[in-house]
């Protein structure tokens, strides 16, 4: 009987032995990928207009539902060595971009995420973004009205870094826009070229009241702007 209950005994240790490891026999610092996404709410574009500018940037909602810790992007443009680093933790879910006249180059950035993890250090799964940065430019419109005739004189200006204020724009193309009371169709009235001042004028008999704005076109280094409507 007792060979028997010692054989009983080695055929329970070596069932025991052989039952495959539980999740608590892992190592304590294996990592996996936790469910959800991180991602940025990356504004399609910057204008610089000051020698120092701030942006707020901010997660999306997804972060949070993930349970986010922290998160890092890395921005590069494209044609230039310089990168931008954003940082975010769970306090804020946001970060400031500042970027500098003189230094920040203009075009397009692409921004790669470089990490995330949540509450128990598990990477999150990020989106990539991009946005594109160029300088700002402005204009006036001002016009009057005289019986039937209506004139504009328009004053045309870009940021201009090396000075850090608004120039005046010559010889820049323009464009003069009109709409019909009660309508919401913008339409073309005249093209105008600024002179040698970053202004120009212009005269016609429309023997009605309309609605105007005046349109600059952007290039490769500046963003494009509309006046604010006048009516005449």
């Amino acid at each position: 009987m007792r060979i028997k209950s010692l054989l009983a005994a080695g055929a329970l240790v070596a069932g025991l032995l052989s039952l495959p490891a539980t999740a608590s026999a892992q190592p304590a610092d294996a990592r996996s990928a936790a469910a959800g996404t991180c991602s940025m709410v990356m504004p399609a574009r910057f204008s610089i207009r000051a020698a120092v500018t701030n942006f707020k940037i901010t997660l999306a909602a997804n972060c949070k539902a993930a349970g986010m810790s922290d998160a890092t992007w890395t921005g590069s443009t494209t044609g230039s060595t310089w990168s931008e680093f954003l940082w975010f933790d769970d306090t804020t879910y946001s970060e400031t971009l500042t970027m500098y006249a003189l230094s920040t180059p203009v075009g397009r950035t692409t921004w790669i995420g470089t990490g995330a993890a949540d509450q128990n250090y598990n990477d999150i799964a990020q989106t990539n973004a991009s946005s594109y940065t160029k300088y700002g430019s402005s204009a006036t419109l001002i016009g009057g009205r005289k019986g039937s005739r209506t004139a504009f004189i328009a004053t045309v200006g870009y940021y201009n870094p090396k000075i850090n204020a608004f120039a005046r724009w010559s010889g820049k193309q323009v464009l003069l826009q009109y709409k019909e009371i009660g309508s919401s169709t913008w339409k073309g009235l005249k093209y105008l070229t600024t002179n040698a001042s970053g202004q120009a004028a212009y005269t016609y008999y429309p023997n009605k009241t309309r609605t105007y704005r005046l349109y600059v076109p952007q290039n490769a280094s500046l963003w494009d702007f509309y006046t604010p409507a006048i009516s005449r």
